[in-house]
C-alpha cells in the first residue's frame, strides 16, 4: 500500500499568498474549471475583483482632479480577506506524485477553505455510499461525511488527500489573524469556516467541538440556461410595470431593516449595507419594497422574499432571475480583463449560485422550478479548540 507523503515541515507555513502577478482575473478564470463546486470560493475573489476596480476608478477619479497625482492602484491579495493557496503531495498507486492544492481565503475570525478536485472526491464518496458504486444525477448527496470518511479507509490516495487537508485546516485554526478575539465573542478560540462541504465535517472533529452552524443545500444555474430564459423575463418585466406599476430596481438602506425583520437568518445593520450594495427589489405604485434578494460576500443570492400579498406572481423567479444575471455579467466584466482568454470560459460552466437552509424546503422546490439545481451540502460552522469533541 502506498503511504502519503508527510507535509512540509510545520515550522515552515504551508499557506502562500497568490502572487500579485497572477491578477485577479486569472484566480478566477482557473477556478471556473472547478464550478459549480469552487462556487464560494469564485464569489469571494470576484468580490475583491470589485473592490480594487471600484479603487481603480476612484483613484482615476482623483487623478484627473489632480493631473499630476502620481498613485495607482495594483492588484494584491485583498488585505482583510488575504487569499493563500497550497498544494501537498500524495502518492498515487503507481508512486507519482499527485497534489492536494487547497485555496483558502481567511477573513476574520471566518474562513475558506476549498480543495481543487472536489468533484472527484465527492464522487469517491457517493460510491462509498452506493450499492454496486452507482451514482445518479445528485450524487453530491451520497457524499456524506461519513461516506467520505469511509472511502479514505480503503484508498490511500483519498486519505492523502484527506490529510493535506487537515494540515490546512490546522494552519488557518492556529493563524494569528484567526486567532483574535471576534466581535461579539468573549474570547478567542471559537473560528467559523464558510460554505464548507459537509465531506470535511470529520476532519474539523480533530480539532475541537463543532458549534451548531447554518446547513445549506447550495443550489447553481449555468450562464447559458439564464441567457435562454433572460428575453421572457424581461417581457415579463415590462409587462409588470405598465399593468401593475411594479418597478424593477436596487434596494436602498431604508430597505435594511424590513430585509432584516423577515429574513430567517438574522443579520447586523452593517451586513445589511454590505447585502443591498449589489440587490434586486420589486416596489409598488407607493414606491413600498414588495419582493427583494441582495447578495453576500462569497457572492450567493442573499435574502431572497416575496412578501405574502404578493405571492404566486412571479415576482420572486423575476428577482432571482435579475439578480443572477447581474451576477453573471460582473464576473464576465472582470473576466474580460484578461483578453482573448475572456471568452474561453463557457456559458455553460460559469455559474450563479445560492444557499438554501437545508429545512427550508418550500424555497428549494421553488428554486428548482425555476432551473436551478442542488449540488450538494454546505455548512457554516464553528470550533472551539478549547474543547475537544467526545
Amino acid at each position: 500500500m502506498h503511504q502519503h507523503k508527510p507535509s512540509p515541515s510545520t515550522h515552515l507555513p504551508i499557506l502562500k499568498p497568490i502572487s500579485s502577478h497572477a491578477g485577479y482575473a486569472d484566480y478566477l478564470a482557473e477556478l471556473t474549471h472547478e464550478l459549480p463546486f469552487s462556487a464560494s470560493q469564485f464569489g469571494i475573489v470576484l468580490v475583491s475583483a470589485l473592490g480594487l476596480r471600484d479603487r481603480q476608478n476612484q483613484d482615476r477619479d482623483s487623478k484627473s482632479k489632480n493631473p499630476e497625482g502620481t498613485a495607482t492602484v495594483t492588484w494584491e491579495p485583498n488585505i482583510d480577506s488575504p487569499h493563500s493557496r497550497c498544494s501537498l503531495p500524495v502518492q498515487d498507486a503507481t508512486g507519482k506524485d499527485v497534489f492536494t492544492t487547497v485555496d483558502v481565503t481567511i477573513a476574520g475570525h471566518a474562513s475558506t477553505v476549498y480543495a481543487r478536485g472536489e468533484y472527484s472526491l465527492m464522487q469517491a464518496a457517493s460510491r462509498a455510499g452506493s450499492e454496486g458504486g452507482a451514482i445518479d444525477e445528485h450524487y453530491s448527496f451520497k457524499a456524506t461525511a461519513e461516506n467520505f470518511s469511509k472511502a479514505a479507509k480503503g484508498d490511500p490516495v483519498i486519505q492523502g488527500h484527506q490529510n493535506n487537508v487537515i494540515a490546512v485546516m490546522k494552519e488557518i485554526l492556529d493563524h494569528p489573524v484567526a486567532n483574535k478575539t471576534p466581535p461579539g465573542q468573549d474570547k478567542a478560540g471559537l473560528q467559523y469556516l464558510y460554505c464548507l462541504n459537509e465531506i470535511w465535517i470529520p476532519t474539523l472533529k480533530t480539532f475541537g467541538k463543532l458549534s451548531d452552524g447554518n446547513r445549506a443545500v447550495k443550489h447553481v444555474i449555468t450562464e447559458e440556461e439564464l441567457l435562454k430564459a433572460d428575453p421572457e423575463i424581461r417581457r415579463r418585466c415590462q409587462e409588470l410595470e405598465e399593468k401593475e406599476g411594479l418597478v424593477l430596481g436596487p434596494m436602498v438602506e431604508s430597505d435594511i431593516p424590513l430585509m432584516i425583520e423577515l429574513n430567517s437568518v438574522k443579520y447586523d445593520d452593517e451586513y445589511g449595507r454590505f447585502i443591498i450594495k449589489r440587490s434586486l427589489c420589486f416596489r409598488n405604485k407607493k414606491g413600498e419594497m414588495v419582493a427583494w434578494a441582495g447578495t453576500h460576500g462569497d457572492f450567493s443570492i442573499a435574502a431572497l422574499h416575496v412578501l405574502p400579498e404578493y405571492r404566486m406572481t412571479g415576482l420572486g423567479r423575476l428577482v432571482l432571475h435579475g439578480l443572477a444575471m447581474t451576477h453573471i455579467k460582473l464576473a464576465r466584466e472582470i473576466l474580460a480583463t484578461r483578453g482573448d482568454d475572456a471568452e474561453s470560459v463557457s456559458a455553460t460552466t460559469l455559474v450563479a449560485h445560492a444557499d438554501c437552509m437545508d429545512y427550508n424546503q418550500a424555497t428549494m422546490i421553488f428554486m428548482e422550478r425555476c432551473g436551478w439545481r442542488r449540488i450538494g451540502l454546505y455548512l457554516w460552522i464553528g470550533v472551539d479548540k478549547s474543547t475537544k469533541e467526545k
